[in-house]
């Protein structure tokens, strides 16, 4: 399922109706995730969906 900028901001900043989040912001807390993750392996789970989101990739096993 893809996760957009709306569901972010409201599970991250809930309550705040988005006031004061950017779309920077968001990139930047996706950065640090995918900065986390990398350090686990070099897989990408956290796929940009151009123009609808996020989603997250299981591994290939």
């Amino acid at each position: 399922a893809v996760c957009n900028r709306d569901a972010i901001v409201e599970t991250v900043w809930p309550g705040t109706g988005g006031a004061g989040v950017s779309e920077q912001a968001i990139d930047a807390l996706v950065r640090r995730l995918r900065d986390r993750l990398a350090e686990l392996d070099d897989y990408n789970y956290v796929v940009t969906v151009r123009g609808h989101g996020f989603r997250l990739d299981n591994a290939p096993h």
